[in-house]
């Protein structure tokens, strides 16, 4: 994830989106694919603890490079308004599967499907949008 992050900041640097929003978009980026990372280290039927603390780092993380980028892009020039939306989109699942989790873990296994299901949408739509990203990318490399 970190090699897309580098990628995606280089191409909207170009873009000439400020580079105080892509460092702060990268950063985002970085602490979220350290706590994915974090989270196979500290796999859940090991230590919870550890693995709750790498699952937040990557959920938050995801939120805030999901907007970040969404704004970077939306500043872009010669993106499409269509593609930084996509980024709000996948925030707003991250802000579902996050409530949801949240919600589960003070009141125990009332919202736990609501919770497995909207973190399977989040994983599905995060997978989408880097896909589309990098599609993108590749696409504006060969036209210039």
């Amino acid at each position: 994830m970190v090699f897309f992050f580098l990628n995606l900041s280089v191409f909207l640097i170009k873009k000439e989106v400020p580079k105080i929003l892509v460092n702060l978009s990268f950063s985002a980026g970085f602490t979220s694919s350290l706590g994915i990372f974090m989270i196979g280290v500290f796999p859940g039927d090991g230590s919870q603890d550890l693995h709750t603390i790498a699952a937040t780092f990557f959920f938050l993380g995801g939120l805030a490079y999901c907007i970040l980028y969404g704004i970077s892009e939306w500043k872009a020039k010669g993106i499409s308004k269509l593609q930084a939306i996509s980024g709000f989109v996948v925030a707003f699942s991250f802000i579902v599967f996050i409530f949801f989790t949240s919600f589960n873990y003070f009141k125990i296994e009332v919202a736990l499907d609501l919770s497995h299901f909207s973190e399977w949408i989040l994983f599905g739509l995060l997978t989408l949008w880097i896909i589309e990203h990098q599609v993108s990318m590749i696409k504006n490399k060969k036209l210039t």
